[in-house]
């Protein structure tokens, strides 16, 4: 499973931008729009409760990247 790149989102984002008929203010809209379903068709999780689950805490003693 891979994340969606910034281009794919962006070609996405764009093409669903333009069949709705090129609003404009609305680019948030469109990108996040974008980002689900590319996420969706990945078979990645991008529900709230996905963005919510934070990292663990490495142990002390072992380097943070």
């Amino acid at each position: 499973m891979n994340t969606p790149s910034d281009d794919d989102i962006r070609d996405r984002a764009y093409a669903l931008w333009v069949e709705a008929g090129s609003p404009d203010g609305r680019d948030q809209e469109f990108w996040h729009r974008a980002e689900s379903e590319l996420a969706e068709d990945a078979g990645l999780d991008s529900s709230e409760a996905a963005s919510a689950v934070t990292q663990p805490v490495p142990p002390a003693g072992l380097p943070v990247h």
